[in-house]
């Protein structure tokens, strides 16, 4: 068995892994690390929430508590990048852009709304990339691999489905097809959440989990945070 992680080391491998991004990661991970990097009242924000994620995984004194701890992390940061995520993906602008931001900030101001989102897709999305690095390269976590990959992307179908039926936005958001995908793809996300929480230590490159993978109670995360 191996031992646990530290705070401290949980600290020194997620600041290394902003930097090395900043230099040499995928478009996506340099733009999010350098403006991360290039604003220091930004950074010491994300640096304060981050430093509490990882007390939360380092207080897990053994092994699997400690993987079961950054399991559930990923999680959380996967549901608060997603909006973000969405109205990149999607190219959501105009009138629909403002719709999706009163579903889910309500009656707020427009422009404070989408900078609140952005910063925390930042942090998130920053946050993400900490802890899948932890995961695959410092605690050899299986989970890290096809598992948690294959969850995010059913979340993001997830919320993409939920947001185009309450908008009533595409050919077929008030069908009845669209009715029945959205309790399909919850269902789908409860499996596989919990098949991942209950994976053992499972080392990297083995077979996915596959659809044998559940959903969070609020998984769209309608209310921000």
């Amino acid at each position: 068995m191996r031992n646990a992680i530290t705070h401290a080391r949980l600290m020194e491998e997620s600041e290394s892994r902003i930097e090395n991004a900043a230099r040499g990661g995928t478009p996506t991970q340099v733009l999010i690390a350098r403006r991360m990097l290039d604003d220091l009242q930004a950074y010491r924000r994300w640096e304060a929430e981050h430093d509490r994620l990882m007390r939360t995984v380092a207080s897990e004194r053994n092994r699997m508590g400690q993987l079961s701890a950054l399991r559930s992390t990923a999680f959380s940061l996967i549901h608060r990048k997603a909006l973000f995520e969405y109205l990149r993906d999607q190219k959501v602008t105009g009138r629909k852009r403002h719709d999706v931001f009163k579903l889910v900030y309500g009656e707020r101001d427009y422009a404070q709304s989408v900078v609140q989102e952005h910063g925390n897709y930042l942090r998130s999305a920053s946050s993400w990339m900490c802890s899948s690095h932890v995961g695959l390269w410092v605690l050899s976590d299986g989970a890290f691999e096809a598992p948690l990959a294959r969850y995010e992307q059913l979340y993001t179908d997830y919320l993409r489905a939920f947001i185009d039926s309450a908008l009533e936005y595409g050919p077929d958001a008030s069908s009845a097809s669209m009715r029945t995908l959205l309790p399909y793809l919850k269902q789908q996300l409860s499996l596989h959440r919990r098949a991942i929480l209950k994976m053992e230590d499972t080392p990297l490159g083995l077979p996915s989990l596959g659809d044998s993978f559940e959903v969070p109670d609020d998984p769209h995360r309608i209310k921000p945070t």
